[in-house]
């Protein structure tokens, strides 16, 4: 929880519109980067891209809802859950004002976790963190993705849409919520 509390805080900041100038630099050198260029053009994962329809996806599971701010959790139900050679135990959806902000990855064993981390870093570049860290981000100006394995052996992947994440921060703000 403390985990996605700090990913959606950073997606909101991320997604502001009026951020100091050093921000804006940063962000143009990172559309720069042709890496994160290709994190923000694929906007999702698989066939889910941020902003599609609840209407458009089947084998949905509720996990949780925020009637606050209009947001579903949705586990994914198949049996064949996997990122290249490798494995994942399982995919949750968010979904804000039923349009697709938010997609969590799941996977477990050292190899496989170690397996999908390099596949990150061959397809989006090195990380904002450093490589022995158990917590690694990308952060491009549509798409931020991070990824983190603790313990050893299981890992999570978290991608968001950061301009709706900021617009469900923004609500719960407005409600009065935390920022979960």
């Amino acid at each position: 929880m403390k985990k996605l509390v700090i990913f959606l805080g950073l997606l909101a900041w991320s997604g502001q519109s009026s951020q100091a100038q050093s921000v804006r630099a940063k962000k143009a050198s990172r559309a720069a980067s042709p890496s994160l260029r290709a994190l923000d053009s694929q906007n999702g994962f698989g066939k889910a891209t941020f902003g599609d329809d609840i209407s458009k996806f089947r084998d949905l599971e509720l996990v949780r809802t925020d009637p606050a701010t209009q947001t579903q959790f949705y586990n994914y139900l198949t049996d064949n859950l996997k990122v290249g050679p490798h494995r994942l135990t399982g995919i949750t959806y968010g979904f804000y004002k039923d349009k697709l902000y938010y997609i969590e990855l799941r996977m477990m064993g050292e190899a496989n976790c170690r397996g999908i981390r390099e596949l990150l870093s061959a397809q989006y570049g090195p990380s904002k963190s450093p490589e022995q860290a158990q917590t690694s981000w990308w952060l491009g100006q549509q798409v931020t993705l991070r990824y983190t394995e603790a313990p050893v052996g299981y890992a999570t992947i978290v991608l968001g849409s950061n301009q709706l994440a900021g617009q469900r921060l923004a609500q719960r703000k407005a409600a009065g919520l935390p920022a979960v």
